[in-house]
Order: C-alpha cells, then sequence, then structure tokens
C-alpha cells in the first residue's frame, strides 16, 4: 500500500522534473533545423565563407570558378553547417535552428562579425519587396509569425502555471495538507498538458507550412528556385516538448492520487 509520504515525493519530484523538462523545452531554441543542400545551390551561389577552425581563418571562395565548386562540395559535415553562401540579390544563406521565440545560426563567431550577422534574431515578419499578396495568398511570412505569436502565448502561459502549481502544491497542497488545493493542482497539470499539445501542433504545423509554400519563410522570403534546396526538420525542443505532455500527464495523476490519500487521511 503506497503512504501519504511516498505519494507527496513522488508528486514533488515529477513536478520538479516536469518544470525542468519545461524550461528546457522553451529556453532552447531547436524546435527545428533548416538546412541548404550545396549541390542544389551550386548554379546559384557566388561565394562561400568558411572558417578554417586550426587559426580562426575565414576562406572566401569565388563559386563562378568550377575547380571552387569541386571544392565546396568536398566540405565535411562540420564546415557546412557553419559555412556562408552568397547568392543573386545579397541574399546570405546559412544553416539555422528555430524556437519559439527566436532564430539562429550555426556560424562561428568570425564569420559572423566579419559578415555582421548576430548569432540569433528575435522572430519577426522579414523584410522582403513581396507584397503583402502572393500568388493570390496571404504574404506566407506574416501567416507564419501570426502563429508564433500564439504559440509564444500559450509558452508564457505553460510556464506560468508551471511555477504557480509548484508554488501552490508544494506550500499549500503538502505543507498545509489544503485537500481542495491539491486536487486543483491535479487539474491544472491536465490543463498544462491540453496547452503544450496545441503548442506542439502549432509547431509541427510551421513546419510543414515551411516545407510546402510557394515562398519559403527562411531569413527573409525566398523564391522557388532557393525553395527547392532548404530542408527543414523537427529538432530535440520538440522531442522535449513531447516528452513535457507525458510527464504532465503524469504528475497530474500523481497530485490527484495525493488528494485522494489526504482525503482517506483526513477522515481517520
Amino acid at each position: 500500500m503506497v503512504t501519504l509520504l511516498s505519494i507527496q515525493v513522488f508528486s514533488i519530484v515529477a513536478t520538479a522534473l516536469t518544470n525542468l523538462i519545461g524550461i528546457l523545452a522553451f529556453a532552447t531554441d531547436h524546435w527545428s533545423t533548416a538546412a541548404y543542400d550545396l549541390g542544389k545551390l551550386r548554379s546559384h551561389i557566388k561565394w562561400i565563407a568558411v572558417e578554417d577552425t586550426t587559426n580562426d581563418y575565414i576562406h572566401a571562395i569565388n563559386m563562378t570558378d568550377d575547380q571552387n565548386q569541386t571544392q565546396a562540395l568536398s566540405f565535411n559535415d562540420q564546415q557546412l553547417s557553419s559555412l556562408a553562401m552568397g547568392v543573386n540579390n545579397n541574399t546570405i544563406l546559412y544553416k539555422t535552428h528555430k524556437g519559439i521565440f527566436r532564430q539562429c545560426n550555426y556560424l562561428s563567431q568570425t564569420i559572423r562579425q566579419r559578415l555582421k550577422i548576430s548569432k540569433c534574431r528575435v522572430l519577426k515578419v522579414a523584410n522582403n519587396h513581396y507584397d503583402d499578396i502572393i500568388h493570390g495568398m496571404n504574404n506566407p511570412g506574416r501567416e507564419l509569425i501570426r502563429l508564433h505569436n500564439v504559440a509564444a502565448a500559450c509558452a508564457i502561459l505553460i510556464v506560468l502555471l508551471l511555477c504557480a502549481c509548484t508554488l501552490i502544491g508544494v506550500t499549500v497542497g503538502i505543507l498545509n495538507g489544503v485537500v481542495l488545493a491539491t486536487m486543483t493542482i491535479g487539474i491544472i497539470y491536465l490543463v498544462i498538458s491540453m496547452f503544450s499539445i496545441c503548442l506542439l501542433a502549432i509547431m509541427y504545423t510551421i513546419l510543414k507550412s515551411e516545407r510546402k509554400q510557394s515562398h519559403c519563410f527562411a531569413l527573409e522570403i525566398l523564391t522557388d528556385e532557393l525553395c527547392t534546396a532548404r530542408s527543414a526538420q523537427l529538432s530535440y525542443s520538440f522531442v522535449l516538448g513531447c516528452s513535457l505532455i507525458i510527464l504532465c500527464f503524469i504528475t497530474s495523476v500523481l497530485w490527484l492520487s495525493l488528494q485522494e490519500k489526504q482525503r482517506k487521511f483526513a477522515q481517520h
């Protein structure tokens, strides 16, 4: 028979673990990654900037030379993830990873300083020469930013609820033995799991939209030719978000079980 003290300990541990996973999921900016296929972009690339990690020297490769194109295709995975490519219309492409609130890149500090690019940037509508209507549809950048705003609102609400549950659950539900507070915490964790499901659905919808839309939304609105060379994938923050849903449900069950034990203990 599980004792009251055991359920209290399990509830506190589950609460702490859930809070930790939630903070990691929202604080990290790896919900999705975007990379470019160098082979498909070869005809559009004007130059490539790559850093020599042994001496922090930046190599600027002119891609108009066929010999340089062959050299570029022989880069290893680490070099491919940290290089910057210059294409038409003064557009610079590089591998990025994106979270709920901002988008960051894998470029080295030396290359960022050389190209005057920041490590991360807050997600906002891209500056581009397209109108708000593209091919009879709304600007995809603006539509995705609206989804990001909803996801950010869900994330902030989830964090606030997690903090409130921890404070009220420990101080009122466990230390003071208030049954109603304990039951409320269990119900709120179910609500948090529902908001987390909505958040994951939004982030997955954003990823699918970026894969399918006519002008994909990267650091700016890209043309169809550049979009075909761009691939977007889910990353580990999305997995942490899935884990948060499971942990919220388990924590909810523990708190509801705790309130049942507290109720029986009070009757005796």
